[in-house]
């Protein structure tokens, strides 16, 4: 944990999470929601997933009131509300996630370096491209043991170069704005060979398929909740939260849908990563990749460094909770889990390792992401819609709040039907890879539970945690069967 000195206001923790959310996956994003949805599906996309996510910030922001003392966020929720393996699963799969997260700006440093030079960094996971990441990836896990106010202040600069270059991109694409362009098949339901349009299908077909790009953008808006120890206050939290999501809507739903007034979306869908610089560069030439370029580094560098100092939290929080083994407890002498983030680099290394026999990597790795967020988001929500529905479980804490039960029940009742619809959105391949994700951290916890705390394997789970153990197993193993067959 920070030392006072070193705690977090809103400025700080929005310079954490706005990071955390944009990284690089901004500047492909009229590309990944022109591969999936024409204007109409691409902007009600934004309003689903603006809503959904919204319910979550606001049922985050509900529990930052009621469970003040919970400074370590979705593992804490999930442990009070459902037990200890319940922790753990939310633990182990919000790390897991954040590891295949960072392997994601991993691959597309590359890809966008790649744009420089022709061929030696081909399709972000190749042998120079997994060499650069290594660099990369053990450089940024040094400069978070350094301290999380280092990291900060890397952040907040990093912060308003993106910032700063997505506004150029939107005040680019206003310049050159077509209104014909913009208005043409903007059902996306015709193939239209000169613009390159094809048929995508029913709009909520389009929704569905760019349910996954929204909910990876939106990756992050947790952050300040996840980091709520290192905060000055749970106001702070709050804030930052609310207005990180503000910022971030705004600028994706802009950068997206006015990319739709210059190109056809059949266009844009077919162009190189980062997008953003490819019509940059159609506007300005070269030095408009450039632009891009150097912002995309600063932009996936930032969040690849705010991802791995809020990797390392969940676990150091579990650990001294008794369900992870207890070394990721041990603190450095700047007060960072050292042994956490290290553990976490080498399990990031190898994913970065297997990112070379995936076809299409930086897709691959951004709905794996996507689909491991969503059960930890599920399960905090379920925990808000439990303590809502009595008195004696909803603020125990005796904290000043101005609302009673009735909001916070609706609000993560919507959030656990959006959070489901995004999990079914994912489709059924990368939920059934999700369990078995899952079901790979079921040792760790016997270990985290049977060592040093004198338990026998049979006194590890509860009743109804063996019926959760057996369910993700089941899944997993039937998951395994189904990839093999194929």
């Amino acid at each position: 944990m920070a030392s006072e000195a070193k705690k977090l206001g809103t400025i700080g923790l929005i310079g954490l999470i706005v990071p955390a959310m944009i990284g690089g996956g901004a500047y492909d994003l009229p590309e990944n929601m022109a591969a999936n949805a024409g204007l109409i599906g691409q902007a009600l996309g934004w309003i689903v997933s603006g809503l959904i996510i919204w319910c979550l910030v606001y049922s985050f922001l509900f529990l930052s009131k009621l469970r003040p003392d919970f400074t370590s966020g979705l593992y804490k929720y999930a442990e009070d509300g459902f037990g200890k393996f319940t922790g753990f699963f939310v633990s182990w799969g919000y790390w897991i996630c954040e590891c295949f997260a960072n392997i994601t700006y991993a691959v597309l440093l590359a890809s966008t370096l790649n744009a420089f030079f022709p061929g030696v960094f081909k399709g972000g996971n190749n042998l120079n491209s997994i060499l650069l990441g290594t660099v990369i990836l053990w450089s940024m896990s040094a400069l978070v043991l350094k301290g999380i106010q280092g990291a900060s202040w890397v952040d907040n600069l990093s912060t308003a170069v993106i910032l700063l270059s997505l506004l150029f991109f939107i005040v680019s694409m206003i310049a050159v704005f077509n209104p014909h362009t913009f208005t043409t098949n903007i059902w996306a339901n015709q193939a239209m060979t000169s613009l390159g349009d094809a048929d995508m299908g029913s709009i909520f077909h389009q929704v569905k398929s760019t349910m996954m790009v929204t909910l990876w953008v939106f990756g992050g808006v947790e952050g300040a909740v996840v980091l709520s120890g290192n905060a000055r206050s749970q106001k702070d939290v709050r804030n930052a939260t609310k207005w990180g999501f503000i910022i971030c809507l705004i600028i994706y739903a802009a950068v997206s849908i006015l990319a739709l007034g210059y190109r056809s979306y059949g266009q844009i869908g077919k162009m190189a990563s980062p997008s953003t610089g490819a019509l940059l560069a159609s506007i300005y030439g070269p030095i408009g990749h450039v632009i891009i370029g150097i912002s995309v580094l600063v932009a996936v560098l930032a969040s690849w460094l705010t991802w791995t100092l809020m990797l390392s939290e969940m676990p150091r929080a579990a650990a001294q909770m008794g369900t992870f083994p207890t070394s990721f407890k041990k603190m450095n002498k700047n007060h960072m889990p050292a042994y956490s983030i290290i553990v976490s680099t080498i399990v990031m290394q190898l994913i970065l390792f297997s990112t070379h026999f995936a076809g299409k990597a930086f897709n691959t790795m951004l709905t794996i992401v996507g689909t491991m967020t969503v059960p930890p988001y599920l399960i905090a929500m379920l925990y808000l819609f439990k303590i809502s529905l009595n008195d004696k479980e909803f603020n125990p804490t005796g904290a000043k709040i101005t609302f009673g039960r009735t909001k916070p029940l609706i609000y993560s009742g919507l959030a656990i039907l959006g959070t489901l619809y995004m999990g079914y959105s994912a489709g059924i391949t990368y939920t059934a890879l999700s369990f078995v994700i899952y079901a790979l951290g079921i040792p760790v916890y016997i270990w985290a539970r049977t060592h040093k705390q004198d338990m026998t394997i049979g006194q590890v789970f509860g009743k109804y945690e063996k019926i959760f153990v057996a369910c993700i197993l089941i899944v997993a193993v039937g998951s395994c069967a189904m990839m093999l067959l194929k």
